[in-house]
């Protein structure tokens, strides 16, 4: 019996977590989603700026790719939101239902008590009473009378207190679902949004006078966002650096410092080990190969520091090694893109995507979907573009993936 009482608590502790793990996550979805509003809005200005001045067609692209881009994560994370409220819905259906059952069991003990209390009542407490052998033996009747007596108004208002707390169950059930309904609704919104953008960005490419020139521009600018790119992976790096300064310095001291932010186990630096065997992120065709290339539309050499990958818009996208999501942005030349943090200095960047389902700081598995396939900052349509970063180096992915 002692066992099962320890099972039991351990599975409602599980289930505790598990909602709060659940609710956490929801909070943070809402703050994502609060957070790309307000960064929509301001594209959207930015867009009304420019048609007004009929600035060029490319900056037009520009600000409608990375406006449906930004609706694209919204996408995911009211997807994300969606399963999140399915799987709330689904715990408060189990502890209803459960609270139900512990309800008529109180009420059936209850009612056998007042049964009892009818037919005895007074008499069968006085008889007990008078019939007691001795005078200590009427005292432990008498105390035993008034446990009983206790224990049926702690039955009573725990009956209460249940039909209280299914009410209140009732109430999130009926929240939940609205908000689920209100989710759905949402969604189809900027479904709506987005494809209605990707018709005017589809418009507007049909009118661009392509030539050497316009390459060329188009070229520089993709030059230009590597650049930032190479910084941002420099940052993240030197950032490492100084926490492994700062966990030394904290393996001395007594006391060590609270984190902020989920370390990545540096112990798996069997990343470099893989090379040669880590899973594709997409199913696809190489279409552009790393090292450098002559650019056949601008005529000029080009260094590609990754690949890409022609895949169909909405495939899914898998992370090639487990690791810690450290940057989740939208890049000019490379849209929706998500970098992964495998210790050790290397990082795995997935570009052009589409909806995306991890959130910075977040702990992903081998072969976890994190996003799908998208074409946002490409003037191609749908690919992946992928590249492999370590000790401050550029690698070829192909090499590394088996």
């Amino acid at each position: 019996m002692r066992f099962k009482y320890f099972i039991i608590i351990a599975l409602l502790c599980v289930a505790g977590l598990s909602g709060q793990s659940i609710d956490r996550q929801m909070d943070a979805n809402r703050r994502q989603l609060e957070s790309l509003k307000s960064e929509i809005s301001r594209i959207k200005d930015s867009l009304s700026r420019v048609k007004k001045n009929e600035t060029s067609v490319l900056k037009q692209i520009d600000l409608i790719d990375e406006h449906s881009a930004l609706i694209a994560r919204q996408k995911g994370i009211l997807k994300q939101q969606s399963r999140l409220l399915q799987k709330q819905i689904q715990r408060t259906n189990r502890n209803l239902e459960s609270t139900k059952q512990r309800l008529t069991q109180l009420k059936s003990l209850y009612a056998k008590r007042l049964v009892y209390a009818y037919k005895y009542g007074r008499m069968r407490q006085a008889e007990l009473l008078l019939s007691s052998a001795s005078l200590n033996q009427a005292m432990i009747r008498y105390r035993y009378l008034k446990e009983i007596e206790a224990h049926d108004r702690r039955t009573l208002k725990s009956i209460q207190k249940k039909k209280i707390e299914i009410e209140k169950l009732k109430a999130a059930l009926k929240n939940n679902l609205k908000r689920k309904q209100d989710n759905i609704r949402e969604q189809k919104r900027q479904e709506s949004i987005y494809l209605s953008q990707k018709k005017e960005k589809n418009r507007l490419l049909k009118k661009i006078r392509w030539n050497q020139i316009t390459y060329g521009k188009e070229l520089a600018a993709r030059e230009k966002e590597k650049e930032n790119l190479i910084q941002i992976l420099l940052e993240l790096e030197r950032k490492r650096q100084l926490d492994l300064e700062r966990r030394q310095k904290q393996s001395l001291s007594a006391k060590p410092e609270k984190r902020t932010e989920p370390l990545v186990d540096f112990k798996f630096d069997n990343f470099r080990k893989a090379k040669g065997k880590l899973p594709w992120p997409v199913s696809g065709k190489v279409i552009s190969k790393y090292g450098k290339h002559k650019d056949p539309k601008s005529k000029t050499y080009v260094k590609n520091t990754d690949i890409e990958i022609r895949s169909k818009l909405g495939t899914p996208v898998r992370c090639v090694f487990k690791g810690v999501v450290r940057v989740i942005t939208y890049l000019p030349g490379y849209g929706n893109t998500v970098i992964v943090d495998h210790g050790n200095g290397y990082y795995t960047v997935y570009s052009h995507l589409d909806e995306i389902y991890v959130q910075k700081n977040s702990s992903v598995r081998t072969n976890q979907v994190i996003a799908t396939v998208g074409d946002s900052g490409s003037l191609a349509g749908a690919k992946l573009q992928f590249g492999i970063y370590g000790k401050q180096k550029v690698y070829n992915p192909e090499k590394w993936l088996r």
